[in-house]
């Protein structure tokens, strides 16, 4: 077994892998029930992903939230950097809807119940995940029927992408998963945190049908599929509620600035508990500009998207330089900030958040 602080795990307990890190599954020493996903990022790999892993450990440590995956500790050692996190039993969501296929609207309401609580906390502290996927939406299993929706706890997972973005300013990053980015970020424009309720939408959209909503063959086929169509209906099946179908229009505009903002997707009679999902239930549709006419979503199915080449250098704005890491903070953290302070002043982000992650889906 290796330690980590209070911590420890055997490196045959593998229970998952990315580009930068490796995560095993382990447990606290003293109390053996206390399960947890111990995250250990080599330090080879740090190079150009140093500043992303300092600000993925900034802000899982101000989160506090039963929806959103637990920091409990991160160490330095001599060749890696570990976070162990809090451990999900349940798979993640993608592992789900493979399983399941499709969600009953029942299931989808308790699901993204959760998941706007977490979103809740994310915007009021001014974070953009950017990254939001099936597979960094995690499951727990509370009770004993674990096919039980109302048994299943969500946890929004992986900041690697994360950043602070204040009111009313932009980002002009390139980062994400192809599949669920929303048009503006593929299309190399400027987005505010609206990019993330485009992505909830597409998961919505999945949960509904088991596809996504806009599909192409491949990251740069998505991008010129935006580009070329300024209106953008989803195929939404006609048997779905008003309340699904209100939300998804809503949350599935092209133009970010017709999108529903966040107070709206929170306060969604979709997503209230008390609200009646009954089909004959008359709910007044929004006048959204791309109702009028546009493309639907293709009946085919994507399999794998890969990683596209470098879509060009974009514009960047300034971002504030982030706050001396805390005494007792590892050694890369206060590498991150001396980097970020000899990049360009007018930088928003460093070089190293241009980085198109694949979707598995």
């Amino acid at each position: 077994m290796e330690a980590v602080g209070k911590f420890e795990f055997s490196r045959k307990d593998l229970i998952g892998h990315g580009a930068f890190a490796v995560v095993f599954k382990g447990r606290h020493k003293e109390k053996p029930e206390v399960e947890v996903a111990i995250k250990c990022i080599n330090k080879k790999n740090l190079a150009k992903s140093q500043t992303l892993l300092g600000k993925e450990i900034k802000i899982l440590k101000e989160l506090k939230h039963d929806n959103i995956v637990a920091l409990y500790d991160f160490q330095e050692m001599a060749n890696s950097v570990y976070l162990v996190m809090e451990y999900c039993n349940g798979g993640d969501l993608a592992d789900y809807l493979h399983s399941m296929r499709t969600l009953s609207e029942d299931t989808i309401r308790l699901f993204f119940q959760q998941i706007a609580g977490a979103m809740r906390v994310l915007h009021s502290k001014g974070i953009i995940h950017r990254d939001l996927k099936p597979q960094n939406i995690l499951l727990s299993f509370t009770g004993s029927k674990k096919l039980n929706p109302n048994n299943i706890r969500i946890k929004i997972a992986d900041f690697g992408f994360a950043r602070y973005l204040q009111n009313n300013m932009m980002a002009a990053t390139l980062c994400g998963s192809p599949m669920y980015m929303a048009p503006e970020v593929i299309m190399s424009q400027h987005y505010d945190a609206k990019a993330d309720l485009w992505s909830i939408g597409t998961i919505i959209y999945q949960c509904l049908t088991g596809k996504a909503p806009f599909q192409a063959s491949s990251p740069q086929d998505l991008r010129l599929f935006y580009e070329k169509n300024k209106l953008l209906v989803p195929n939404i099946p006609r048997e779905t509620s008003a309340h699904l179908r209100q939300l998804l229009l809503g949350l599935l505009q092209r133009n970010y600035k017709d999108r529903m903002d966040f107070d709206e997707f929170f306060h969604h009679p979709f997503l209230d508990a008390s609200t009646s999902m009954k089909k004959s239930a008359s709910v007044p549709m929004p006048s959204y500009p791309s109702l009028g006419s546009g493309s639907s979503s293709s009946s085919s199915s994507t399999s794998h998207l890969a990683s596209p080449p470098s879509l060009g250098e974009m514009p960047h704005l300034q971002e504030k330089t982030p706050a001396s890491p805390q005494p007792g903070s590892p050694a890369f953290l206060h590498r991150s900030k001396e980097s970020a302070e000899s990049s360009s002043k007018n930088s928003s982000c460093d070089t190293d958040d241009f980085v198109m992650v694949p979707a598995q889906f």
